[in-house]
């Protein structure tokens, strides 16, 4: 069995050694992220907890395939804190005016945007490994003279072009399941 499906078996069923291995191994790095992202410990604790409720409850209602458990965990993780802080932002920007907004509303929200990550990354892991490594140096940033160097592409014309080829694969694969 892979270590990710003992996991989500272990949050299923209640097993208290094996979610204890959950918070050794993975809190960290979320802990990380929200302190590095303006948060703090408390809070991180909160949205690791709500990020394994939604794990446990997309795997029973949805019947959810999680092949890598810490990295699904991590990203669950990071758009939880990053709609926190974009409500936020919110709050801030309305000045005196707080919008309030339901829990249940919040959760629905966020269901839809797990559901959009989840259906774009089905789809990317579809890609051949050559386009998957290029556009995850293109998505994080890296310039073209540095993919040029890591792909032995002769032109910056090539790597624009290799880079809109696989970002057209991967609208086209994400726009065949809509």
């Amino acid at each position: 069995m892979q270590s990710g499906n003992r996991f989500i078996e272990a949050l299923l069923k209640g097993d208290s050694v094996v979610i204890s291995e959950i918070y050794e191994r993975f809190f960290p790095k979320v802990l990380q992220f929200i302190l590095q992202n303006k948060g703090c410990h408390a809070r991180a604790k909160d949205v690791f907890q709500e990020s394994l409720i939604s794990i446990i409850l997309a795997v029973r209602e949805r019947g959810l395939e999680i092949d890598n458990f810490e990295a699904y965990l991590f990203t669950v993780s990071k758009n939880m804190w990053r709609r926190e802080l974009e409500k936020q932002k919110k709050w801030v920007i309305k000045d005196k005016e707080v919008a309030l907004v339901d829990k249940d509303t919040d959760m629905a929200m966020f269901a839809v945007e797990q559901k959009r990550f989840e259906l774009y990354q089905e789809q990317y892991d579809q890609l051949s490994e050559n386009c998957k490594e290029l556009l995850s140096l293109f998505f994080n940033g890296v310039s073209y003279q540095e993919i040029i160097k890591e792909f032995s592409y002769a032109t910056i014309n090539t790597a624009r072009q290799r880079i809109f080829k696989c970002r057209s694969k991967l609208m086209k694969l994400i726009k065949s399941k809509m």
